[in-house]
């Protein structure tokens, strides 16, 4: 198939394009990042540089393809409302607008498990999105890109929602877990029996694969993608550290103070218009703290996908 893929210097992009390439489809690879655009383009991948706002040099990009994976966006624990909104939301209708101009036949929409932030976690929660938006404005953009789909034919799309995507050029969920990891010890937020989902790369590609060739049975829906195998943050984290630092013991904090100052840090972040940066912010301690467990049966039903490799085969791949 001749796919085009949206936000290619990402982590996530950029994992999707080298699966596919490596399975033989015709790829190319739009982004915004000139210098990481000029070593894709060195490493034997054709990457062009696109803006989501000109829809008239996306259709361009999108001219007689087969599939648009849509991963392009803005992702961080910390941010301006507009900015997660215009790249989020706006970027995805104006992607969908473009493809649905361009007769593209399939179009498959990376979500984020952050749309369940105001659900109840007590649930397990099912492929449908929930009834309460959330309020960060990162979960709220990806939950608010995902309503946008139902503005589009129902066949012409998929949704993939994975939960904490991990592995080789990951930079987003280890490295913000090993700020908390030292030779001595390795922070345990709480009593680490939180149980949370997480998802190989491995998997999340598999999941891709078999998006783009799933029945059309399977169109009009947002599937949840992770490993299957919820784990207590905990352990974890102990296997996150053996893996530099074997001699490193858990010291718990609680969660409690955690959580206020990760507030009294936003506050300031916020205040200081974009000057200071987070390190500890509300939305990254919720990740650690707050259950997150998610039904898998939709993406194993209509796709026909299961996830087959482990969190420990996982962090194997990037020792």
């Amino acid at each position: 198939m001749r796919v085009v893929i949206t936000g290619a210097t990402g982590s996530l992009g950029s994992s999707i394009m080298n699966r596919l390439v490596e399975s033989g489809h015709e790829v190319i690879g739009l982004g915004r990042n000139g210098n990481k655009i000029k070593k894709l383009k060195a490493s034997g991948f054709d990457v062009l540089k696109c803006s989501l706002e000109n829809t008239e040099e996306m259709e361009q990009c999108f001219a007689n393809a087969d599939c648009i994976i849509h991963s392009a966006a803005f992702a961080a624990p910390f941010g301006l409302k507009n900015k997660f909104i215009k790249t989020n939301v706006e970027g995805t209708r104006s992607v969908m607008q473009s493809a649905l101009n361009m007769n593209v036949n399939r179009v498959i929409v990376i979500s984020s498990s952050s749309v369940f932030e105001k659900a109840n976690p007590i649930d397990n929660h099912s492929d449908k999105l929930p009834s309460k938006a959330p309020s960060h404005p990162y979960s709220l953009s990806k939950y608010r890109a995902e309503e946008i789909l139902n503005d589009f034919p129902a066949n012409m799309w998929i949704g993939l929602r994975p939960r904490a995507v991990f592995g080789k050029n990951d930079t987003t969920v280890l490295p913000r877990i090993k700020k908390l990891i030292n030779s001595k010890r390795y922070l345990v937020i709480g009593n680490g029996k939180t149980l949370v989902d997480v998802t190989c790369m491995s998997n999340f590609l598999d999941a891709v694969e078999c998006a783009i060739d799933a029945d059309v049975k399977a169109t009009g829906r947002v599937y949840n993608i992770s490993n299957g195998k919820p784990l207590e943050t905990g352990y974890m984290m102990s296997k996150i550290a053996q893996n530099t630092h074997p001699n490193a013991k858990a010291k718990h904090i609680p969660q409690f103070p955690v959580k206020v100052l990760s507030h009294a840090i936003n506050v300031m972040g916020h205040l200081s218009i974009g000057l200071i940066q987070p390190n500890l912010t509300p939305y990254s301690v919720n990740q650690l703290t707050k259950r997150m467990v998610m039904d898998l049966s939709g993406a194993k039903k209509f796709l026909g996908w299961i996830p087959k490799q482990s969190f420990e085969e996982g962090l194997e791949e990037i020792i």
